[in-house]
């Protein structure tokens, strides 16, 4: 995160979606950019930010 960050201020570079994760990296999901809303597709596990879209 924090290079997606330094990017934005050095480069003007505003992120996308970033992914973060548990401090033991067991769940990861997707942190959307507003308005957009986390959002579950349906299918595969909970704890992977692959299987959420951001809506």
């Amino acid at each position: 995160m924090f290079v997606a960050l330094q990017n934005w201020v050095e480069g003007g570079k505003a992120p996308g979606t970033l992914e973060i994760k548990s401090s033991d990296a067991s769940v990861s999901l997707p942190l959307c950019v507003y308005p957009l809303k986390i959002t579950y597709r349906g299918e595969g596990s909970a704890k992977s930010a692959s299987s959420y879209a951001c809506k």
